[in-house]
């Protein structure tokens, strides 16, 4: 009984993580099939990971924008 309990906690969460891996990682420009299948193999940890991808991407695209506005105009 045991076994089995596990075995449903686990479905649920891949049917559950997985699709919002995909949706954020989607929202961010990358491939959703691509980062469904990730939250499939690593269910707990794919959501995180993605979330990381997303704000480091946006760090980025700040500090890019923050360098591009104190740099002086070319005449």
């Amino acid at each position: 009984m045991f076994f089995l309990r596990l075995l449903l906690i686990f479905g649920v969460s891949l049917l559950v993580f997985a699709p919002i891996t995909g949706y954020i990682a989607y929202n961010y420009g990358r491939s959703f099939w691509r980062w469904f299948g990730i939250g499939l193999l690593l269910p707990f940890v794919s959501v995180f990971i993605a979330l990381f991808m997303a704000m480091r991407d946006r760090r980025a695209q700040d500090l890019a924008e923050q360098q591009q506005r104190q740099m002086p105009p070319r005449s």
